[in-house]
């Protein structure tokens, strides 16, 4: 960060600023105290640059929408693995999928009729994202194996400068944009236990399910395996290496709510069929050549995901009802077994945290092969295994680390904003404010120019992440939209309409299930702790009350021109698309009959 800094120092002593002579010019033009207009046209899309952070789905999407929603805009992509996909290009352990539905987790603009299963692997998902990149012409801008170390907003220049490092070569650089948008991921750093002598004493090898490679899963075959976890991962590793080893030793520190699927409605996946179906070539074929047909095959899939808000509040009867399902459910996988459900059902309310949707885990746990250690904790490494509290020392030649990631919600580098505020320290557990207190979901006070894609309290229950995703980088655009049209140089929420925000995320949650007692990564801790993922609403909550942003929240910050006239951006009272638009840019608001849209009539910035 202190090359950042002296860059920045630079660049403040050096740069040239256009804005600030054309400011001086026009003053100069005035008569007196009568102020005149610039001799230019009016132009609603001065050019302006976004660096955009990460390249898994909340990147793409931006990548992808933004540049089209907000005309003359020049982006460049930095991404510090050496693929596209985010969490799919990532984890590559056996076993790993997604247990959402394909034509449901993908983007609505680009949808996917060749999807080979129900719930698609993530070597299958990276795939659609790779070709996504590819054919909406984001390769062109992106810039794999490029790591962010700071990012600094000026004042001076009105600019944010960058610090990153391109992790093939070693060479650290600068950029500058007018605007920085991260889309890192929540779930991207993985998060390893604290067990002594893990690292120093050890000889066996470890390895973290999110740092998984091709060699790991060849070693498997009759070896002695850890398995510490019981998450998705956990689970999904499991029963995906348990035909090849000799034995695994399963640590399991809390329970799960462990489901055949998130609603009745979807198909359950199964042991001998992971991705519950299998599209067949004429299923594919009528996707593809009925777009009707194909629409409401995703909306019956979509539905799904909706309606289920009476669920989510603490001893609703609906809650109850679910948790009586998901109870009934296990008792029917187990057979019966009394001893193994008191084992493995959970005593926190559904809802809590993330229930996981997995095919073989409840009959894997009992097999023979398995020791599911669940009494006792991990005390300590030793060269040859790991020791519990009581004493006991199990062999194993591999540790499997499916103990989750860390806090991604705040920003993994220094990103400092006006007066010194790093979000990064500012935001951090042991930090002034101990969570990301966003605007939101989106924005942060005293930080202009500064977006998250997806951050603390932006996900609306209901519509999945790809969608989250775009409703967010919509929001951004017109925000976007409206400091570069309007004479503006920087835009940033109150922290009045912050703090607003954030009292009402504490008061929904109140008596929600998520303020049970359990922890995971939804939240900050145990009980009533803070909320992360969930919006304060439903995921249609967030799309209406996110449709058009509430510009009386934001700190407006005008360019030198428009400081001595707010107006000044309306230039010589002619429009740039008259100097220089063809014929249909000149008659854009004309349409074909038929294709007339009342309801949003003249509301297209590109009419």
């Amino acid at each position: 960060m202190a090359r950042a800094l002296e860059r920045l120092k630079q660049i403040q002593e050096t740069i040239s600023q256009p804005s600030l002579a054309e400011g001086t010019d026009a003053l100069k033009e005035s008569s007196g105290n009568l102020w005149k207009p610039r001799d230019r046209p009016f132009d609603s899309a001065p050019p302006v640059k976004v660096i955009i952070v990460g390249a898994g789905i909340a990147g793409i999407a931006a990548s992808i929408l933004i540049p089209r929603k907000v005309k003359n805009l020049s982006y460049k992509v930095f991404e510090k693995q050496d693929a596209v996909g985010g969490t799919w290009a990532q984890n590559r352990y056996p076993g790993v999928r997604c247990d959402i539905p394909s034509h449901s987790y993908q983007f609505t603009f680009a949808p996917n009729t060749h999807w080979s299963e129900y719930y698609s692997s993530g070597a299958e998902i990276q795939q659609y994202y790779e070709r996504l990149v590819k054919e909406f012409g984001v390769q062109e801008y992106l810039n794999l194996k490029h790591e962010i170390l700071s990012a600094i907003w000026s004042d001076d220049i009105k600019q944010w400068v960058v610090e990153v490092q391109n992790l093939a070569t070693g060479e650290i650089f600068t950029e500058t944009s007018d605007f920085f948008i991260t889309a890192a991921g929540r779930i991207s750093v993985p998060k390893y236990p604290k067990i002594p002598g893990l690292e120093s004493l050890y000889k066996g090898t470890v390895a973290h399910t999110a740092e998984w490679t091709d060699g790991l899963t060849k070693s498997l075959s009759g070896k002695r395996v850890a398995v510490i976890g019981n998450g998705a991962s956990g689970q999904q590793i499991i029963v995906n290496i348990l035909d090849d080893v000799a034995h695994i030793d399963h640590y399991v520190r809390s329970r799960q709510w462990t489901v055949s699927s998130f609603n009745p409605s979807l198909v359950p996946a199964k042991t001998d069929l992971p991705g519950a179906h299998i599209y067949t070539d004429e299923e594919k074929k009528t996707f593809h050549n009925d777009p009707q047909a194909y629409l409401e095959y995703r909306r019956e899939l979509e539905k799904s995901f909706h309606g289920r808000y009476e669920g989510t509040i603490s001893g609703s009867k609906a809650n109850d009802q679910i948790r009586q399902l998901y109870e009934e459910e296990l008792l029917v996988r187990l057979g019966g077994d009394r001893s193994w459900f008191d084992r493995l059902v959970p005593d926190f309310a559904p809802g809590c945290k993330r229930p996981i949707p997995s095919a073989g885990y409840i009959d894997a746990v009992r097999d023979p092969k398995v020791d599911y250690v669940d009494n006792a904790k991990i005390t300590h490494a030793t060269a040859t295994g790991l020791v519990t509290e009581d004493g006991k020392e199990r062999l194993v030649d591999i540790v499997i680390v499916a103990t989750g990631f860390e806090n991604g919600y705040r920003p993994l580098f220094a990103t400092i904003g006006k007066n010194g505020v790093d979000l990064n320290k500012l935001w951090a557990e042991d930090g002034p404010i101990g969570y990301p207190k966003t605007y939101f979901g989106v924005m942060a006070p005293n930080v202009p120019n500064y977006f998250a894609v997806v951050q603390a309290n932006s996900n609306g229950q209901g519509g999945t992440f790809p969608l989250q995703t775009e409703i967010s980088a919509t929001y951004i655009s017109k925000v976007i939209r409206k400091v570069q049209s309007q004479g503006y140089r920087a835009i940033y929420p109150s922290q009045e309409a912050t703090d607003d925000f954030n009292e009402i995320i504490t008061g929904f949650f109140d008596n929600k299930v998520i303020s049970d007692n359990c922890d995971g990564w939804w939240k900050s801790g145990f009980g009533k702790s803070r909320p992360l993922l969930a919006w304060p609403g439903t995921g249609h909550h967030r799309f209406d009350i996110s449709r058009e942003p509430r510009w009386e929240d934001f700190i407006f910050e005008r360019s030198e021109e428009a400081k001595r006239n707010r107006f000044e951006y309306f230039g010589n009272g002619w429009t740039e698309r008259e100097k220089s638009g063809g014929d249909a840019s000149l008659t854009s608001y004309l349409k074909e009959v038929g294709r007339i849209d009342i309801a949003t009539l003249h509301e297209n910035w590109n009419d």
